[in-house]
């Protein structure tokens, strides 16, 4: 997946990353291992009951309110070790270094140049909050890692010489996708944003090609599709178990609704009310309910509020960008120690952030300008950034939910770095 590079200088590129992300991480979390609070402590206790075959409850009742995928893949490591939040923070830790070598692995076969891989795979190393999120026992790490592994999956698939290697390489593509969103279910309608890109991204060969659009839709649209029923087939499971234990289809989770809701509200941050004249939704204790009501609720004020509807959209996307703080607020804001001193990490950590998005943007440029044979590989990542940044124009954002797309920025900061690096070198070279 690497590439047809120097094979020697990966080896000892990848084995100089996952040395010092585990050094440094495994150090993190030794030092930094605060009370777990809010959804990780959930998701600490829904995994400890999964381990002791208890089953995925709330309140004594089975839920699928937020997404089975984290704590079952945690349960199955307490199986072995027993319950420990240290041990799920090694976990998360492990699944962090596990992106790093896929940042490069992404960054290699996008720009086909170990250097870039390298410098792209480090900024994501340096990158302070993806250090700090170790802390915690959030659901981050893992669907972030299979999503990146979606990627390059589905690049390996689009280069494979024959079209059996191909349709084997989408289909394992597809089935990480889906287990992604067993974990979280935000990638769910990627698949048609998928078909526009292999539409407008499918390589042609000649003029009269090009004049085929319908020929190049149905190929976008059968490679799309194939992607999205191994994306059920992973999702399938959940399903069938929501079913059997709700008695209602639910296809991964039951907070759809529910955040729908609260982002129809939301024009920064976060919001809830306990008040049943302002947030009907504080009376419904079932689950299903509560969801199919919250979908109504946002719909009918979506439709009644379009123009405010739109103005609070940008607003949130802002939001998602904005910053660079929450990880600091679940650790050092529970330090007594660091408390006084939250307002100058955050700032370092927005100061890192902002630095290593300025040479994600100048690097997609600058590689969009250069390159123009490999475009269509660019366009993957770049797809679905705009598909994950469109999907918060409707529910609540923050820098939290941007988590995932920081390895597909630090790719792009890669060649970013090399190209700043060689005119530096040029500029103080002596002239002959």
């Amino acid at each position: 997946m690497i590439g047809s590079g120097d094979g020697r200088r990966d080896r000892l590129c990848l084995t100089f990353l996952i040395v010092a992300n585990l050094v440094v991480r495994l150090t993190w979390i030794c030092f930094m291992h605060p009370k777990q609070e809010a959804d990780f402590a959930w998701y600490y206790a829904r995994a400890t009951e999964l381990a002791h075959n208890q089953g995925y409850n709330w309140m004594g009742h089975p839920t699928a309110y937020w997404p089975i995928g984290w704590p079952l893949f945690l349960s199955l490591i307490y199986r072995v070790t027993g319950p420990s939040v240290m041990v799920g923070l090694v976990v998360n830790a492990l699944l962090s270094t596990g992106i790093v070598c896929l940042v490069y692995t992404l960054a290699r076969m996008l720009f086909r140049d170990w250097r870039a891989a390298f410098w792209a795979s480090a900024a994501y190393t340096l990158l302070p909050s993806q250090i700090v999120w170790n802390s915690v026992l959030g659901s981050e790490e893992l669907f972030t890692f299979l999503l990146v592994l979606f990627f390059l999956l589905y690049l390996r698939g689009t280069r494979a010489s024959r079209a059996e290697a191909s349709l084997r390489w989408l289909a394992v593509a597809g089935l990480s996708l889906g287990l992604a969103c067993d974990v979280r279910p935000i990638p769910l309608a990627f698949p048609a944003f998928l078909f526009l890109y292999a539409w407008a991204f499918e390589p042609y060969e000649s003029e009269a090609r090009r004049a085929a659009l319908w020929t190049r839709a149905l190929r976008a649209l059968g490679r799309a599709v194939w992607v999205g029923l191994f994306m059920l087939a992973a999702i399938l499971p959940v399903t069938i178990r929501n079913r059997i234990t709700m008695h209602h289809f639910v296809l991964v989770s039951t907070n759809g609704g529910t955040n729908l809701w609260q982002g129809v509200h939301v024009n920064g941050g976060y919001w809830w009310s306990y008040n049943p004249y302002v947030n009907p939704l504080v009376k419904v204790s079932n689950e299903v309910v509560k969801n199919e009501l919250g979908e109504h609720l946002a719909e009918a004020y979506i439709l009644h509020h379009p123009w405010k509807t739109f103005l609070n959209g940008w607003v949130k996307i802002f939001d998602l960008y904005k910053d660079d703080v929450n990880a600091n607020w679940y650790t050092f804001h529970l330090s007594t120690q660091f408390q006084p001193h939250l307002h100058a990490i955050d700032t370092f950590t927005t100061s890192v952030y902002w630095l290593l998005m300025a040479l994600s943007l100048f690097g997609i440029g600058y590689t969009w300008a250069r390159d123009h044979h490999n475009r269509r590989f660019f366009a993957l990542p770049l797809t679905f950034i705009v598909y994950y940044t469109c999907f918060f124009f409707f529910f609540p954002a923050w820098d939290r939910f941007r988590y995932p797309l920081m390895p597909l920025f630090a790719a792009f900061a890669g060649p970013a770095i090399l190209a700043l690096w060689r005119a530096l070198r040029r500029s103080i070279r002596p002239n002959p």
